[in-house]
C-alpha cells in the first residue's frame, strides 16, 4: 500500500468517526464521509466496500481492546482465587480500573461501538461481552463447587439479566460523557454495588 493510501485511509477513519459521532451509523452515509475528506464517494469506495467496512475499521480497537479484557480478567480474577482464595478474589478492586481504562483509551471507538452501532453487526455487542462474563463465570463455579465449596445454584437467564444490568449501568459512563475521573469514581460506586449483591446471590 502506499504511503499516500495509508494518510487517506487515515483521514477516512477520522472523518467517518465524526459522521457516525453525529448521525449514528443508520444516518451517516458514504457521501457525507466523503465530503469531510474532500474526495468523491467513488474514490472513497476504492479504499472501503461499504459504510460497514468503515464503521468496522473505526470501531476494531475497541473490539479486540474487550476481548482480550475478557481474556485476561477471567484468568486474573480465577488466579487470584485458586493462589489467595474467594475472600481475595472478592477484595479485589482494579476490575473497575481497568474497564475505565479501556473505554478512555479510545474512548470515541466505545462510543460507537456500544451507543452508535445500530444496523451493524456490534449492535448487540454488550450482550456478546455478557455472555463471555457468564460463560466465564458459571466454568469457575462448576470449578469450586467440584471442590467442595458450596454454590447457589442460579437460573442462567436471571444471571444474565444481572450482569446486563451491571455492564449497561457501567456504560452510562460513556453515554454521557463522563470525564476520566468521574467514570473511575462511578465504575468503582457500581462495581462495589453489585459485588455485595453478586457474593450473596452466588453463595461463595
Amino acid at each position: 500500500m502506499k504511503i499516500t493510501d495509508v494518510g487517506t485511509r487515515e483521514k477516512i477513519l477520522e472523518a467517518a468517526t465524526q459522521e457516525f459521532m453525529i448521525n449514528g451509523f443508520a444516518d451517516a452515509s458514504m457521501r457525507k464521509i466523503a465530503g469531510r475528506v474532500g474526495i468523491t464517494a467513488t474514490a472513497l469506495y476504492r479504499h472501503y466496500k461499504d459504510k460497514e467496512a468503515i464503521f468496522d475499521a473505526v470501531v476494531m480497537p475497541a473490539v479486540q481492546a474487550w476481548e482480550e479484557l475478557c481474556r485476561t480478567e477471567e484468568a486474573r480474577q480465577t488466579g487470584t482465587a485458586r493462589e489467595s482464595g474467594l475472600d481475595a478474589m472478592w477484595g479485589d478492586s482494579d476490575q473497575a480500573g481497568l474497564i475505565v481504562e479501556l473505554i478512555y483509551k479510545n474512548f470515541k471507538a466505545n462510543k460507537l461501538l456500544f451507543c452508535k452501532s445500530e444496523g451493524t453487526k456490534y449492535e448487540d455487542y454488550l450482550h456478546e461481552v455478557v455472555t463471555k462474563v457468564q460463560t466465564a463465570t458459571l466454568t469457575f463455579m462448576k470449578e469450586i463447587e467440584d471442590k467442595g465449596i458450596v454454590v447457589n445454584h442460579v437460573d442462567e437467564k436471571e444471571m444474565h439479566l444481572l450482569l446486563s444490568a451491571q455492564y449497561a449501568a457501567m456504560l452510562e459512563m460513556v453515554n454521557h460523557d463522563f470525564s476520566y475521573e468521574e467514570a473511575l469514581h462511578y465504575c468503582g460506586t457500581v462495581n462495589t454495588f453489585f459485588k455485595e449483591g453478586w457474593r450473596k446471590f452466588l453463595g461463595f
